[in-house]
């Protein structure tokens, strides 16, 4: 009887194995989706409002309806407003890794956010606005190279775990 437990909660912990893969991929879209988003917000706020970036930043951060990038922009924008650091990318990246832990995204996805900080505070308007597009134009080709991996890979990572568990399952028999 116990061993038929425990078959059956390998068999059940493989299944959610692979529907996790399946949401953690369907996050990552999201959360991609999301800060495009939010650059568009933070490129119209300094382009056609003329708002500095500090405040384009506070703004911003109250519009996405994502609590951790939400947290990401008012983080960066209080960096700003306190001058934590000397350079601007530094507080960029803080911002980003303290809410790191929330996001589903991949280490290309980070070197894309940390791209914007780099050339982030020091430019005039025009060359950020250029900034914000080429970090936004990335992001798109990323979120749309995500979905084509998520359309491959979607039935694949929940029926392979399905069938782990059944073949882990047999072979514990």
């Amino acid at each position: 009887m116990m061993k038929l437990l425990a078959i059956g909660l390998v068999l059940i912990g493989c299944i959610l194995g692979g529907i996790w893969l399946d949401e953690d991929q369907k996050k990552r879209i999201e959360e991609l989706g999301k800060f495009i988003y939010l650059f568009e917000l933070l490129k119209a706020e300094i382009d056609y409002r003329l708002t500095p970036l500090k405040e384009a930043c506070l703004i911003v951060g109250k519009r996405t309806n994502n609590k951790s990038i939400d947290a990401v922009m008012m983080g960066f924008a209080k960096s700003l407003e306190d001058k934590e650091s000397v350079r601007v990318e530094e507080m960029w990246e803080n911002a980003i890794n303290a809410q790191k832990q929330a996001f589903h995204l991949q280490a290309e996805d980070y070197k894309l956010l940390y791209s914007f900080g780099g050339a982030c505070g020091y430019l005039d308007k025009n060359m950020e606005k250029r900034n914000i597009e080429m970090v936004l134009e990335q992001l798109r080709q990323s979120t749309k190279e995500a979905k084509e991996k998520y359309q491959k890979t979607s039935k694949l990572n929940r029926s392979l775990g399905v069938l782990v568990g059944l073949g882990l399952s047999i072979f514990l028999l």
